[in-house]
């Protein structure tokens, strides 16, 4: 008896290392992804959306300090989150293309065992390149005379590309903050110019019609070529804005 118990016991270990050992080559090269955004093809986990204002040129200072932003949001991004990044000028136009939008493949099971240089070379062809080839566009001098602000958030959040299943949405947006375009400016002396009031309705219209409600939301405001009073004037205004709307914003000077 004792005999044909260790046989069955034998036989059901043999079973399990058979299963196993067909299964690890899937487990250790980790879940099927799509070949262009590198994302499980189940989708997204959570997603970071950093949408640069690039209407304005900026210091060497700040176009550093916007690289150091960047790198460590990618640094920092976890396994299967998509990191999108926009960049947006004066000439506004909807549905202008993503400088990048790439999930984190992280390391699988075989690359942490195997030989750590050669798969951290693998993971910089497919992640890290594409990031600091987007740092190069990102830190380029620009200029312009609109800043639609607003208008590139709401083209931005409501797309379908953007709206991921599972996981939270981050939105991070780097700006001087001064609107000016056709439907809102902090500039000049016409109706409506610098009105807190109109700026919240603008921004209320586009929070309920684009979705941005589901996003949280940072703001690293640069300074530009503008003095601090100007950028003050614009940040309180703002705030002012989201305050009434209830929406929670971070804000820091970049």
């Amino acid at each position: 008896m004792k005999t044909e118990n260790l046989a069955i016991v034998a036989s059901l270990l043999a079973g399990v290392a058979l299963v196993g050992f067909f299964a690890a080559p899937s487990l250790l090269r980790g879940p099927p992804r799509d070949q262009e955004t590198l994302c499980p093809k189940t989708g997204p986990v959570g997603q970071t959306l950093i949408l640069v204002d690039k209407t304005d040129p900026w210091s060497e200072v700040q176009a550093g300090r916007l690289k150091t932003l960047v790198k460590q949001i990618g640094d920092e991004l976890p396994a299967d989150r998509m990191l999108s990044i926009y960049v947006f000028n004066d000439v506004f136009e909807p549905g202008f293309p993503a400088l990048i939008s790439l999930c984190n493949p992280g390391k699988t099971a075989s690359e942490l065992i195997g030989n750590p240089r050669r798969e951290y070379v693998k993971w910089v062809e497919k992640f890290g390149r594409p990031l600091d080839d987007a740092l190069k566009v990102l830190t380029t001098p620009a200029k312009g005379n609109q800043s639609p602000i607003v208008e590139a958030i709401g083209d931005v959040v409501a797309r379908r590309e953007n709206r991921v299943e599972t996981g939270d949405r981050k939105l991070v947006l780097v700006s001087d903050m001064l609107q000016n375009s056709g439907q809102y400016t902090v500039f000049g002396n016409g109706a409506g110019a610098r009105d807190p009031e109109k700026l919240r309705q603008l921004l209320a219209k586009v929070w309920q019609s684009s979705g941005a409600a589901s996003w949280a939301l940072s703001v690293h405001q640069v300074q530009g070529l503008y003095e601090p009073q100007r950028l003050e004037q614009a940040a309180t205004l703002w705030q002012q804005a989201f305050r009434k709307m209830n929406v929670a914003v971070s804000w820091d000077r970049l």
